[in-house]
């Protein structure tokens, strides 16, 4: 039986249960994406420093108590310590310029670097102002892990 009741389904029944399962399909594989990125830059960064090296969401207790200034990984044990966001969304994006302007204010010393899901899907101006308080940028995780091992690695050994 059919979602009509009759023995075999008409052409519309089946096209519309097909597209919803299609979507979920699709919305499903996008979350999927963005939780790897997240996960995977989390494994480049331990690949790349000792894990006792490393602060994950890491925040300025004595002066951020909420945790508003959020850093996605801090690399420790310098003078000036690295402060590294994961990028994926525009959002993540505004959260990281408002964190390294606040750090600027307060004058902590930091250098910082950001590695996007995928730099072409920000937009331009929300770029332009990230851009303007970031030290250094990987447009996207996929075609450069080497090289970010590479600069959080080089960066530490200095």
């Amino acid at each position: 039986i059919t979602l009509s009741g009759r023995v075999r389904p008409t052409v519309q029944e089946l096209g519309s249960s097909s597209i919803h399962k299609i979507s979920d399909v699709s919305y499903l594989s996008r979350e999927v994406v963005r939780s790897t990125f997240l996960q995977d830059f989390r494994e480049v960064l331990a690949d790349s420093v000792a894990n006792d090296r490393l602060s994950f969401d890491w925040t300025l207790e004595d002066r951020d108590p909420q945790g508003i200034y959020a850093v996605d990984c801090r690399v420790n044990g310098l003078p000036r310590p690295l402060f590294v966001y994961a990028l994926p969304s525009d959002a993540r994006a505004r959260d990281a310029t408002i964190a390294l302007l606040q750090f600027e204010k307060w004058g902590l010393p930091f250098r910082s670097v950001a590695v996007f899901e995928d730099q072409e899907q920000i937009n331009r101006k929300v770029l332009a102002r990230f851009s303007d308080v970031c030290g250094k940028q990987f447009s996207n995780l996929a075609g450069n892990r080497d090289r970010i091992q590479r600069y959080v690695a080089d960066f530490v050994a200095t």
